[in-house]
């Protein structure tokens, strides 16, 4: 009976120690999964944080982006405003010549026109500078030229008219020219980046 209650003693001590090597490896098993877990967990907090960091720095740099657009768009207008305001301060000085400096201007540019058939229209605005002195100053130095009669509204200036075609000197259409050819040249110097 001894040997039978060593044998089951020992069977008992075999299940024993086999349940608790199972009970063991099962902890050791869930605790493994369970820091999986953690780790996995841990490690997608992280990965939130991060994303969470880099929407908010991307959202950052979107308002500082639009505010720096907003900025230069507002200094871009007033170059704009100031380069217009340029413009037609010249147009506006222009218009004020005295008599010697307008007729020096014309003569200018009549000379170009020397031996070939014109009409002269004046702008209504340029009127007083054609006084009879001065056509008849015109009218000896271009005998080909003939003055219109009439004048262009609203217009400082004068056209040129040949076989059909005008050639238009009138202040603003002048500086209008003037602004496209020098327009680039003035913008990039008006619109330095150091601003």
């Amino acid at each position: 009976m001894k040997q039978l209650d060593a044998l089951s003693e020992q069977i008992l001590s075999r299940i024993k120690q086999s349940g608790e090597d199972r009970i063991a490896k099962h902890e050791v098993e869930l605790a493994k999964k369970l820091e999986d877990s953690r780790l996995h967990l841990v490690e997608q907090q992280k990965q939130r944080k991060h994303n969470i960091l880099l929407a908010s720095e991307a959202d950052y740099d979107r308002q500082l982006q639009s505010l720096q657009n907003k900025k230069r768009n507002g200094i871009l207008r007033e170059k704009q405003m100031i380069l217009e305001s340029v413009y037609q301060a010249v147009i506006d000085k222009m218009s004020a010549w005295d008599d010697e400096t307008f007729q020096q201007f014309t003569e200018s540019i009549l000379k170009h026109f020397e031996g070939v058939d014109f009409k002269l229209t004046v702008g209504e605005q340029s009127r007083a500078y054609f006084t009879e002195k001065f056509k008849v100053h015109l009218k000896n130095g271009y005998s080909q030229m003939t003055i219109s009669e009439e004048t262009v509204p609203n217009k400082a200036g004068f056209i040129v008219e040949i076989d059909g075609i005008d050639y238009n000197f009138f202040f603003e259409q002048l500086i209008m020219e003037i602004k496209k050819e020098f327009s680039p040249e003035l913008a990039s110097l008006a619109f330095e980046k150091n601003e």
